[in-house]
Order: structure tokens, then C-alpha cells, then sequence
């Protein structure tokens, strides 16, 4: 009998504009389908948004063959949060956030008062990691202060996606029970390669446009290569521009840019749309603050395209494999490297993508990341 799982997450597909958990929950879902019942319990509106999806709300119904729970606001009450779960009693419930109040705070003080039984996972997705925890840090240490003080996530499982999120969940729970298992990423790649002229630069932007992905940060890098008249450089960034005056602050930083610099905002991307758009570029350029996986650099990677980020993420190794540049957050390194990168020529670029292909492909082994996940599951389902 198949081990069943419920997943709280805020928002799920048909959205797009919450990035990568729910890319992560996608991909996982679709990747284990086989193997584990799962259950996505959600709310039917995309981040920052009112607009009810196109989908059956208040009861289970299919999306892309995935059981989904689409919450409308008005019927979303504590006692139909736990009629749900009561119902469909899970072996496991897989929780993805940590500051949710919805999806996270909500069912951890239901399981301490012991109106929800199931075992938890909890994923924090990240936002523990310094860089995150820079962002509204007061609210967020208050919270973490009261929620110590009640016992909140006491002898619940993590699950960490990389060492630097173990590390941060070690930090502010040095007692838990921590798994460490990858995301996946369920992408279909394209073979295909662009010419690459000298001079001439095309980079792309994949993610939330918020302070912690360092959009404003990008355009100052740009910036600063301006000034070599014979180069040009365009800029594509796709992303939903979450804060309004963030994007604003990085909207009269465009402005301020010379013509041989071109920076657009193309919107957001639904998820088939991602790999076709990927090859129009030569390098993704994402100097993220924080990245506890990045489902957009491994998308490019295996798209075979090079990419120019953080050393805040785990592909730091991107600079031994020659397929990419991972940098501290340094404007004068990442300029030195964008400048390269506009130099460069068809063979040289083209040698790049294949070893972007290899590199992740050697990086991810799909097979035994499931069979992680599937003993996650089980393990924690055995405790129920």
C-alpha cells in the first residue's frame, strides 16, 4: 500500500508566480507519482493576487492528473482545515514554509494541541538561510523567539535541499532530525545551440524580482561595464515583480542605463514555456543573495546554457566545470566576468553549453533522489 502524503503549500499551478517551491512540489509530485499517494492542500490564488484560478475550489479535483484542494478565502476556516486533513488522514504531512501562517504556523499549533495527529516534515525552503533572514529580520526573530519559547517545531523532521539549509536549521534547531535531500527538477530540455558574437551579450533574469534574488544589484553590474562603448548587452527578466517598490527602485535604475545596455521586463513564465525560452540566451544572470537550491540555474544547466551567479547557492562549482561563473557579491567580479562573457565567440560559448549539459546531469541523479524522497516518506510514516 502506497505511503500517503499531504502537501501544504500557499500556491500551486495553475500559478506561476510563487517561483520555486512550486516548481520543487511539481517536479517532486510528478517525479514520485508511482510510488507515493499525493495530496496538494492550497489556496485557489497565485502570491499577491485575488484572482481565483479556472479550477473546482472547496473539494478535491485533478490538475495535471495531481489530487489538489483548491481553498477559496471564504471557505478557508480552521474547522474546514482540519475536516480536510481529518478526512483524507495522511501518513504524512509534508509542510513548505516556514513563515505561513496558512500552511505552517497554523498546522503546527493544531498538531501541539493534538488536533492534527499525522507526523509532520517541514521544509523551510530556504528561508532560514541568512540571506532570507536579512529581510524583515525583527518580525522574524520575534516569531522564532515565541515560537521556541511554546515549543513550536519541537521533534518535528526537516528536510534540508542543500548543506548551507542544514546548516541554518542546525542553527536555530541544533536538536532536530534532519534530512538533507536535493530537489528535483522535472524540465524537458531542448538541444539546441545560438551563435555567440563577439560583443554582443544576451542575458536572461529567471526568478521572483524581491531583494533577495539582487535584481538592482544586476543592473548596477551592467552599470559598470557601460562605459566600453563597442559592446551591447540585452537583459531579458522574467519573474513576478512581487514588490512593488523594489521593482519600482529597480525600474529608475534601467532608466538610467546607456543605449548599449537593453533591459526589458518580459513578465512571468508558465512552466512549458521555460526551456524554449532558455535557448534565445547565452547566459542566465542571477546574483542571488540566497538560493537554497535554484531551480533557474538548474533549469539553464540543463538546457545547456552557462550561467553567471552568487556563490550563495549550492553550484559553486560551476567555475571548475567551466560551465558558468559563481561569484561573491562583488559588483567589480561580476563586471570583470559579464565583460568576458560579451568577448567571447561561437566555440568558445559553445563549449560552455556542453559542459553546462554534463555538469548537471553528473550533479543530479534522479534515480537515487527518489528513492531518498521515498524513504523519507516512509520512514516518517512508520512513526504515525
Amino acid at each position: 500500500m502506497k505511503t500517503k502524503v499531504l502537501i501544504l503549500i500557499d500556491w500551486f499551478l495553475p500559478g506561476n508566480k510563487a517561483g520555486g517551491p512550486v516548481k520543487s512540489i511539481y517536479s517532486l509530485v510528478k517525479s514520485l507519482e508511482n510510488d507515493i499517494d499525493f495530496f496538494i492542500l492550497t489556496m485557489n490564488t497565485d502570491i499577491n493576487s485575488d484572482k481565483e484560478y479556472n479550477v473546482t475550489s472547496d473539494k478535491w479535483t485533478k490538475y495535471d492528473g495531481i489530487n489538489v484542494f483548491y481553498f477559496s478565502e471564504r471557505n478557508f476556516t480552521i474547522k474546514n482545515f482540519l475536516n480536510v486533513v481529518h478526512q483524507l488522514n495522511p501518513d504524512v504531512i509534508y509542510i513548505n514554509s516556514f513563515w505561513s501562517y496558512k500552511f505552517s504556523i497554523l498546522p503546527l499549533l493544531l498538531s501541539k494541541f493534538l488536533l492534527i495527529k499525522s507526523p509532520i516534515v517541514l521544509s523551510p525552503r530556504g528561508m532560514l538561510e541568512s540571506g532570507a533572514m536579512g529581510i524583515k529580520s525583527f518580525k522574524k526573530k520575534l516569531f522564532l523567539f515565541i515560537s521556541k519559547t511554546i515549543g513550536l517545531h519541537k521533534n518535528l523532521i526537516f528536510h534540508a535541499t542543500s548543506d548551507n539549509e542544514k546548516k541554518s536549521i542546525e542553527y536555530f534547531y541544533p536538536s532536530s532530525k534532519i534530512f538533507q535531500i536535493p530537489n528535483l527538477s522535472y524540465i524537458q530540455s531542448i538541444e539546441s545551440f545560438n551563435d555567440k558574437k563577439e560583443n554582443h551579450l544576451k542575458l536572461f533574469f529567471l526568478s521572483r524580482v524581491s531583494p533577495v534574488k539582487n535584481l538592482d544589484f544586476a543592473i548596477d553590474v551592467l552599470k559598470e561595464v557601460s562605459n566600453q562603448k563597442y559592446i551591447f548587452i540585452e537583459y531579458d527578466i522574467y519573474g513576478n515583480n512581487e514588490d512593488k517598490e523594489y521593482f519600482k527602485l529597480c525600474k529608475e535604475l534601467i532608466k538610467s542605463l546607456p543605449e548599449n545596455i537593453k533591459v526589458t521586463y518580459k513578465g512571468t513564465l508558465s512552466f512549458n514555456e521555460i526551456s524554449a525560452t532558455i535557448q534565445n540566451y547565452h547566459f542566465l544572470f542571477l546574483p542571488t543573495k540566497n538560493e537554497n537550491f535554484g531551480h533557474a540555474i538548474v533549469e539553464t544547466l540543463f538546457c545547456g546554457r552557462p550561467v553567471i551567479i552568487s556563490n550563495c547557492t549550492p553550484w559553486n562549482d560551476v567555475n571548475v566545470f567551466n560551465c558558468g561563473y559563481a561569484l561573491p557579491l562583488d559588483k567589480n567580479k561580476f563586471a570583470e566576468k559579464i565583460l568576458y562573457a560579451c568577448k567571447m565567440n561561437t566555440d568558445e560559448f559553445q563549449k560552455m553549453c556542453i559542459n553546462a549539459k554534463n555538469y548537471i546531469q553528473k550533479k543530479i541523479n534522479i534515480d537515487q533522489i527518489k528513492n531518498e524522497y521515498k524513504k523519507l516518506f516512509e520512514y516518517v510514516a512508520k512513526s504515525k
